[in-house]
């Protein structure tokens, strides 16, 4: 894990992400979760450590980016995230982007950080969103596999400031109350639930 921390640092040139779910389970999010659940107003220095990472790394010309698999219905975790990282990181200079599942290219893709586009750390997921292993992955076939990847996903992606245009369209379904994303997330992670006990 700490070999992984050191590549944000470290890298040369690029640093570049697939994200593939609507809900990631982390224990560390748990008490902004409830905060942002609740309505309370948004801590304006939210992320600010990752943010001045971003920023540190996009003044010395690196490229930061990730590419989103997303519904046409964004789900209560997703609004979060783009409320409370996405908003933040994009105003740093990441390059954030997402893909309706209907448009992912047919290939072999999974959850992935590519660094200098030679780097690959795929990472493992349950159903439930919780991350079971970190796998950094050698193997040269990998590499073209996610080289690949990042290209064709982020041709058909579009950014984070579409997606907020396509909300304000109401082209997406967002909960637009604490209290539906409440009830959402509720009735999310009771089908999450029931799904990993069978």
């Amino acid at each position: 894990m700490e070999e992984f921390g050191r590549l944000f640092s470290e890298f040369r040139s690029s640093a570049t992400r697939i994200e593939t779910l609507d809900v990631y389970s982390v224990p560390e999010e748990r008490d902004n979760l409830d905060l942002y659940r609740s309505g309370a107003p948004l801590p304006p220095d939210r992320n600010e450590e990752w943010a001045r990472n971003i920023r540190e790394c996009v003044a010395a010309g690196k490229y930061m980016g990730r590419v989103h698999i997303i519904d046409h219905v964004l789900t209560p975790y997703l609004q979060f995230e783009i409320d409370w990282y996405y908003a933040v990181n994009g105003a740093a200079g990441e390059d954030i982007r997402f893909i309706y599942r209907d448009d992912v290219p047919d290939l072999f893709y999974t959850d992935t950080w590519l660094f200098d586009d030679e780097i690959v750390v795929d990472l493992s997921y349950n159903r439930s969103g919780e991350l079971l292993y970190i796998n950094r992955n050698d193997d040269p076939k990998r590499r073209e596999q996610a080289r690949t990847a990042w290209r064709e996903f982020y041709v058909r992606s579009f950014p984070l400031a579409d997606l907020l245009a396509k909300v304000r369209g109401a082209e997406l379904d967002v909960p637009r109350s604490p209290l539906d994303l409440r009830t959402a997330w509720a009735k999310e992670h009771a089908c999450a639930s029931k799904a990993t006990r069978t």
